[in-house]
């Protein structure tokens, strides 16, 4: 990285050429410079370049009532605001990339308009950044819409540009999840565990402190916490394992965030979805896991195994991972609802087979004997 007097520059070296854009709106000042970093630094001190600089950094003022309008009021807004991290990372990332449109009138969009947009940005992106874009313009516009700045939501109802993956999320099977914990550092192990044996989201985990780690009279521990989610208390016993585990790490003075990296809190919960993927997907290339491991899986195995062990209907198993929806415990759990109608279906086969047996036992193994000549000549 060379170092320049100018400000909120990002500067990348390709190929023994330099690239230098304006960090805060990605455009680029300077491509394909050749020369040592000294020569750069002159080459960005000269009054061209200082005047490009300026132009970029001035914020932009957007017509009333246009695109770049309404992104600006969405992204302080307080809707805006109530947004997990993530989220509003994401949703300000996918609309900047709609800044070229930012003039666009708002009475002039129309759903083909978003079509085109989200098309474009497949072919320059990819299709899930897409599909996040249509995302975050239909929540910005359906606020809108309340507001009477726009009579209908031109985003609703857009199809996907990205294919759904059957196995994304998929539910762990037990030697992965022996094979993961013996491979893991501590960092993922305590994250691992918190989303097995809790159900919680990324952003959950890298929330939870001892602070929620509480005594309870039935279950020796539990975790009480607000979601991020929804915002709604949740209270839910920890299991003899996660018990076991925790008070293995736990620290003297146990305050702060549980799941740590390097003995600080994750950033964001999307660094350790990353550092999650990496590692998963590093464990199936080598054939130690079958691919589609996620940590969000885990959600998946702790609703999966309240199901089948307990026979929780799709209500109590959403009140169990901090869900108000019903549907959610649903979609968590719909391979296990498959599983019994198929694992009826053969019991009730098992049962036809043995009374067949016996049927045939009792028509074919019958002794004849005079009392029933007796009964049939009379």
């Amino acid at each position: 990285m060379v170092k320049v007097r100018l400000e909120g520059l990002k500067i990348a070296r390709a190929r023994g050429k330099y690239y230098v854009y304006v960090r805060a709106t990605g455009h680029a000042l300077l491509r394909g410079f050749e020369g040592s970093p000294e020569a750069l630094r002159k080459r960005l001190a000269q009054p061209d370049m200082i005047g490009a600089y300026n132009v970029r950094r001035r914020k932009r003022t957007y017509p009333e009532q246009s695109l770049g309008w309404l992104v600006e009021w969405f992204l302080k807004s307080n809707e805006f605001k109530d947004l997990s991290k993530t989220t509003q990372d994401e949703y300000s990332d996918r609309l900047k990339y709609l800044e070229p449109e930012y003039d666009f009138p708002l009475e002039d969009l129309t759903t083909a308009d978003i079509y085109g947009v989200r098309d474009k940005c497949v072919r320059e992106k990819w299709p899930a950044f897409a599909d996040k874009m249509v995302t975050a313009l239909s929540s910005m516009f359906a606020l809108a819409v309340q507001r009477g700045w726009m009579k209908i939501n031109p985003a609703l109802g857009i199809k996907r540009a990205s294919k759904s993956n059957p196995e994304a999320n998929r539910e762990w099977r037990p030697e992965e999840w022996q094979t993961v914990m013996a491979k893991a550092r501590l960092e993922l192990k305590t994250a691992y565990m918190l989303a097995r044996h809790l159900g919680y989201r990324s952003q959950s985990i890298v929330a939870v402190t001892w602070e929620n780690y509480q005594p309870d009279k039935r279950f020796g521990m539990c975790f009480r916490m607000r979601h991020k989610k929804n915002s709604e208390p949740h209270w839910l016993p920890a299991s003899p394992e996660l018990q076991a585990y925790l008070e293995s790490i736990r620290p003297v003075k146990a305050t702060g965030p549980i799941a740590l990296r390097k003995g600080k809190p994750w950033a964001t919960p999307y660094k350790l979805q990353k550092a999650s993927s990496n590692f998963l997907r590093k464990l199936a290339a080598d054939g130690l896991v079958e691919p589609g491991l996620t940590e969000h899986g885990l959600r998946v195995t702790f609703a999966a195994e309240i199901k089948r062990l307990t026979g929780a209907n799709d209500d109590q198993v959403a009140a169990a991972l901090g869900d108000r929806d019903t549907r959610m415990g649903a979609h968590y759990t719909r391979h296990v609802d498959q599983e019994n109608k198929i694992i009826f279906l053969w019991a009730q086969r098992a049962r036809t087979d043995q009374d067949l047996e016996n049927s045939n036992k009792d028509v074919f193994q019958i002794e004849k004997s005079d009392s029933i000549d007796n009964d049939l000549e009379e």
